[in-house]
């Protein structure tokens, strides 16, 4: 159970918006999304599904995914609203392999932002869907979930070591039902995969 900081001016009945971002990551990282992404063919077996895993994190999960979110938390955490929206312009153009995730990321993100809109008193936050609002920018789902991460004082090596789980078990979750993967070769290909990122948080939080 993810513990997140709770806030006066969002409603106690809902998931908080840290918690619910993280378990909404398999409606962007679809195993077969991933796939035609990294250019692979249609996963068929669990030996597969590992090599899709290893992929994605080197592709994506460890050089766009993780660096997007440390930027957009500091940049939130300092006040920063402009480099924050130029930063989620400027997400596509400097990594293109992330075309094919930009629909359903601006999709995710868009609709957790707007989760965020009862913050009035927070700037930054209110600046960031003004600019989505008017299409500005496009609102990804990393850019937002940094922003959150700020919001709400979340850890940055608490951050992005969860939302690294919970990438990673997300890719693994929407391939699982097809591929019959049992729970064990689940958790053992899972946690070969967390076994390389120690290293990986420990230079983004210097």
């Amino acid at each position: 159970m993810l513990t997140a900081p709770t806030n006066g001016s969002l409603p106690h009945v809902r998931q908080h918006p840290y918690e619910a971002q993280l378990d909404a990551l398999e409606t962007v990282l679809c195993a077969d999304t991933i796939t035609q992404t990294l250019g692979l063919a249609p996963l068929q077996s669990t030996a597969d599904l590992e090599i899709l895993l290893e992929r994605y994190q080197t592709t994506l999960l460890e050089p766009i995914e993780l660096p997007a979110i440390t930027h957009s938390s500091r940049l939130s955490a300092r006040g920063h609203a402009d480099e924050l929206i130029a930063l989620d312009q400027d997400l596509a153009g400097i990594h293109p392999e992330w075309l094919l995730l930009m629909p359903s990321s601006t999709r995710m993100g868009r609709d957790y932002l707007n989760r965020l809109r009862p913050l009035q008193d927070e700037r930054v936050v209110q600046r960031f869907i003004e600019s989505v609002k008017y299409n500005q920018s496009p609102g990804h789902h990393l850019t937002v979930f940094g922003l959150t991460m700020s919001v709400f004082s979340i850890a940055r090596r608490q951050g992005l070591a969860e939302y690294a789980q919970f990438a990673l078990e997300a890719v693994v979750s929407t391939a699982a039902g097809k591929l019959k993967v049992t729970q064990e070769e689940r958790a053992t290909i899972i946690a070969r995969s967390q076994s390389h990122l120690p290293q990986t948080l420990k230079r983004m939080v210097a």
